[in-house]
């Protein structure tokens, strides 16, 4: 029997599919979430060694296969005992023989609900809208959860889960691509904009412009931002409270992605960031800047050399440009918000409390790193739009309701729809 052409069989596929269904034909949704914007689960096996034995009864509130909520962690925002456990599932491990990142020795993870909405959290606004415009949860409206507490690596690097998340959307968007015969509009938020930008650019052009028809960026941040140091050296509580410090700072410390917020030098060159004043024994000032050229000794000071390696090796090259992905592009900004951008130290260094130098941003984002893309409209034949929301922090996207409506607007558009007729007061 002879045997059809890999190409040709691909294209006799999407010629007998439909021209898709659901939200009347218009091009599937893919939504990438940001930190801490989706479920994780975890399960404890035999190697578990619990820092606490409320860790172990846990475990027995599973769902019957010993899967139990990670993220988010209600138990531990109900019960004191159970904060050291969440502190310790929660974090990684740096394998430095293996140059890559796991979870502490003992827990299994996995996040549910892949392709469906249903694993994301606080974009129901969004999502409401959208299936109100006809789109389908797990059909043309998609969703592309990951473990947030990883990332990827720049070539050379082994990078197991990222690079599993990848490959998952690639999936997802080709999968999207055959059932619909139509390209996705992939819409991130926050992190989630510095993944999808990194697997736009791991994937050939061609691919690129054959199966994503549009990006919306909310509160993209590719150039990291200055609060991304501030959680190095204050730690990470994630709301629950009598969290020691040490248990906060190896959330933050432990986590791959903490290196990804790190302010990259191409974004914010020469600006102070950290600044440690003391006085010595003669009573004279000692002052020293952090910048973003500087991180690594940042790093260093702050009692965290160790991450000096892989800062170095596995995050800086992939930040060192910011090349146009050559799909077209919106990127939603909120502004006139305050926002840290430089932390001032004293006598006590980073372990004392910093005063704040604030500027412009949305809350979270500096504006600096915000709009460190605008340089995209410049490239040619990069389409590049920049929306500006006044007044709408970083989380606005999802609960202020000209901002949802704009975004939902923009989505439609791109998705092939018309405009709403709409009047927006800014």
């Amino acid at each position: 029997m002879a045997l059809v052409p890999p190409l040709l069989a691909v294209a006799a596929l999407l010629l007998s599919l439909p021209l898709g269904s659901g939200a009347g034909g218009l091009h599937p949704v893919v939504l990438v979430p940001g930190y801490t914007s989706n479920h994780l689960e975890a399960m404890l096996t035999a190697s578990y060694e619990p820092p606490a034995p409320a860790c172990a009864a846990a475990a027995t509130a599973a769902d019957g296969q010993g899967w139990f909520p990670l993220w988010p962690n209600h138990p531990a925002t109900r019960d004191a005992n159970q904060v050291p456990c969440f502190a310790d599932q929660m974090s990684l491990v740096y394998d430095a023989g293996a140059d890559d990142y796991r979870n502490t020795d003992g827990v299994a993870t996995r996040v549910p609900h892949f392709g469906s909405t249903r694993s994301l959290i606080g974009w129901e606004l969004v999502v409401r809208q959208l299936e109100d415009l006809g789109y389908l949860d797990g059909d043309t409206l998609l969703a592309a959860p990951y473990d947030f507490r990883y990332a990827v690596a720049t070539p050379g690097h082994p990078s197991a889960v990222g690079a599993r998340y990848f490959r998952d959307l690639g999936r997802l968007i080709l999968s999207s691509r055959l059932r619909h015969g139509r390209p996705a509009v992939v819409v991130a938020h926050s992190f989630g904009c510095a993944l999808t930008y990194q697997f736009l650019l791991s994937r050939p052009l061609p691919w690129r412009r054959r199966h994503v028809r549009h990006v919306v960026f909310l509160g993209s941040a590719l150039g990291g931002f200055a609060p991304g140091m501030n959680a190095l050296t204050a730690g990470m509580n994630y709301g629950l409270p009598g969290l020691a410090r040490s248990a906060m700072l190896r959330l933050a410390r432990s986590q791959q992605s903490a290196l990804w917020r790190l302010p990259t030098p191409l974004v914010f060159g020469d600006m102070p960031l950290a600044v440690v004043s003391a006085a010595d024994a003669g009573n004279a000032t000692a002052t020293t800047t952090y910048t973003a050229r500087n991180m690594s000794a940042f790093l260093v000071a702050i009692g965290f050399g160790e991450a000096v390696r892989p800062y170095e090796t596995r995050v800086l090259p992939m930040w060192e440009a910011l090349p146009a992905p050559m799909v077209p592009v919106t990127s939603f900004i909120g502004s006139g918000i305050r926002t840290p951008e430089t932390y001032v130290y004293g006598k006590d260094g980073f372990e004392g409390e910093p005063e704040v130098v604030y500027s412009d941003g949305d809350g979270d984002i500096n504006m600096v790193s915000l709009t460190a893309i605008e340089k995209w409209a410049e490239v040619d034949g990069q389409v590049m739009e920049v929306v500006r929301l006044p007044g709408v922090g970083h989380a606005g996207f999802f609960s202020v309701d000209f901002a949802v409506e704009r975004v939902v607007d923009e989505i439609y558009k791109a998705a092939g729809g018309v405009e709403f007729d709409r009047v927006f007061s800014i």
